[in-house]
């Protein structure tokens, strides 16, 4: 299935003022990262390293579309698509991340707190203030804000999703007043949001959450910084089943546990069994396929 870019509604409306001047991400990114740091006590942002085209890896459509919106300054994107292609991975790491990236993990138990903050008692016997992953990414470093990666959003209760559709409004519409201090927090330019989903159907979001985010994009191909920890022999294979039949789709972490049992001695065939089970056949048959084809290639 090819990738798919969705609009869902009007360009975003809070473009960072630096957006033209952002870092041009280059199309290979990997797990490896420097850091940098803006203001004093403040989370260390990450950065992509890339790979060389040289080593193999291109950089499918649908990363290259997520490149793309973010260097236009889009700051509102759904990512979304089958599991295990790399969406979390990308929205911590690509485009312009200098003021931080948070993650926020999205389920039915969620509370305010992991939004906004809450107060934590200290050894002496005072409370202390922990800010939340959304007011961590709304003052960024201090400099300008940051992103906040939600993942599977929908998830979210009635109440959790009311207050993040406050937070994640444009600038000018968006603020939270601290219950303690009464101090009156707003997202620090340059803000940004990408949210993570395994639906498939964009219809099935909320409508007022739709329409926080402009544009959606699907995810059919792992991100190259998720192939590159894999054998070089594994990369096609799993490229190709992450977007499968559901019931034979298998996510690149599937595949590194398997390249992990190789590499620890096991045979292919009890690796595959362990990772794999009834389809195990069907995914060596895949390997030998691939194997094959490259043999071909290199000899013609």
């Amino acid at each position: 299935m090819g990738h798919r870019v969705i609009s869902l509604g009007a360009p975003s409306a809070s473009k960072s003022a630096t957006a033209g001047k952002s870092e041009k991400v280059a199309p290979t990114p990997t797990l490896e990262h420097h850091t940098t740091r803006k203001g004093p006590s403040m989370t260390t942002p990450t950065r992509a390293k890339v790979i060389a085209k040289e080593q193999g890896l291109e950089l499918p459509q649908c990363w290259k579309d997520v490149n793309d919106a973010l260097a236009a300054g889009i700051d509102r994107l759904i990512l979304f698509g089958p599991p295990g292609t790399g969406k979390t991975f990308a929205g911590l790491n690509v485009g312009d991340v200098e003021g931080g990236a948070f993650r926020l993990i999205c389920n039915e138990d969620m509370t305010a707190a992991d939004v906004t903050g809450h107060f934590m008692p200290t050894a002496n016997g005072t409370w202390k203030w922990l800010d939340g992953s959304v007011l961590k990414a709304w003052q960024g470093d201090g400099l300008r804000g940051g992103r906040i990666v939600a993942d599977e959003i929908d998830r979210a209760s009635g109440d959790v999703l009311s207050l993040l559709l406050n937070m994640f409004d444009n600038r000018e519409s968006a603020s939270w007043q601290h219950p303690d201090s009464g101090k009156v927090f707003k997202p620090l330019s340059g803000f940004s949001v990408i949210m993570t989903t395994n639906i498939e159907n964009m219809r099935d979001l909320p409508v007022a959450l739709r329409d926080r985010f402009p544009i959606a994009i699907r995810i059919d191909r792992p991100h190259p910084g998720a192939l590159a920890q894999l054998s070089p022999y594994l990369r096609a294979p799993a490229a190709a089943a992450v977007d499968a039949d559901k019931e034979r789709r298998f996510s690149v972490r599937s595949f590194m546990a398997f390249d992990q049992l190789v590499k620890q001695g096991l045979t292919i065939e009890r690796a595959a069994g362990l990772v794999f089970g009834k389809f195990a056949t069907d995914i060596l048959d895949a390997l030998l396929i691939d194997k094959v084809s490259v043999t071909a290639a290199k000899a013609s």
